[in-house]
């Protein structure tokens, strides 16, 4: 947090000498709208967000689908023990991109930190009658206890493309290992920081100077080594995971973006 803190701050530093640059240039009216842009962010990021992510969650589902579904077949084969449904736990299920991979019958709850997702979550919901979706829940993989999740209740927890934005790893592994059952699974695929010395790994963490891609992407950091943190949590009876390289989307925005994310892992780590 203290490292969080220290680059939030140099963040702030650094865009104020950009707007007193601009000033002392007599570049008036880019100060102006450099400004008003950041402002729009700061009022208005996570209400912008979930609008931005709803076609981008199908453009990543365009080019990630075969990898979801063979992740997601690990899930689809379980039989729940009491011969009913399954109880699944999403965190950070955003606009409800995955609900189209749950092929089994089951009680899906999903956690998400951003309240302004609730109306492409509900909208999705609503067309997937196969399965028991709750209402979203507000709260964060680091403290499921706060979202009303006990101990041991959940059959399998879910996370994709979320474990780059936690505030940290490692609670979220504990609370997840919490609530899931004797048996249980997580689920995860991630865009992971890439191979050590690679020029991609450079650009990532260039990207990450200042704070840039994360405030782009609402707290998104392109260097987790979630590979190695999930095989380093102690708690796992057993870990099954690969990594891969994102396809190329066809989309020029995405296409674009996309390089930075290319290196994935996805696995799953039985409790």
């Amino acid at each position: 947090l203290n490292l969080l803190d220290s680059l939030l701050q140099e963040s702030k530093m650094l865009f104020k000498c950009l707007i007193l640059a601009l000033l002392l240039l007599d570049c008036k009216f880019m100060a102006i709208m450099t400004l008003s842009i950041h402002l729009i962010f700061l009022a208005f990021g996570k209400k912008i967000f979930p609008a931005f992510m709803d076609p981008i969650a199908e453009q990543y589902n365009e080019v990630a689908d075969p990898f979801k579904r063979k992740l997601f077949k690990e899930l689809n084969d379980m039989k729940p023990s009491d011969g009913k449904k399954l109880r699944i736990l999403e965190i950070g299920g955003g606009t409800g991109a995955n609900f189209k991979y749950y092929e089994v019958p089951a009680i899906l709850d999903v956690v998400e930190p951003n309240p302004n997702f609730v109306q492409y979550y509900d909208k999705n919901a609503a067309k997937y009658k196969n399965l028991d979706i709750q209402p979203m829940r507000q709260g964060f993989g680091e403290d499921l206890g706060a979202a009303g999740f006990e101990d041991g209740s959940i059959d399998v927890v879910v996370m994709t493309l979320v474990l780059c934005s936690v505030n940290c790893q490692r609670k979220c592994y504990e609370e997840i290992y919490r609530v899931l059952k004797p048996g249980g699974k997580f689920l995860y695929l991630e865009h992971i920081i890439a191979e050590e010395g690679s020029m991609l790994r450079t650009v990532q963490q260039i990207l990450m100077m200042e704070g840039f891609w994360q405030f782009m992407f609402d707290g998104c950091c392109l260097d987790r080594d979630t590979f190695t943190t999930i095989k380093e949590f102690p708690k796992w009876s057993k870990i099954e995971q690969e990594k891969f390289t994102l396809p190329t989307p066809p989309q020029l925005f995405f296409k674009i973006t996309s390089q930075a994310i290319k290196p994935h892992v996805m696995g799953v780590a039985f409790k």
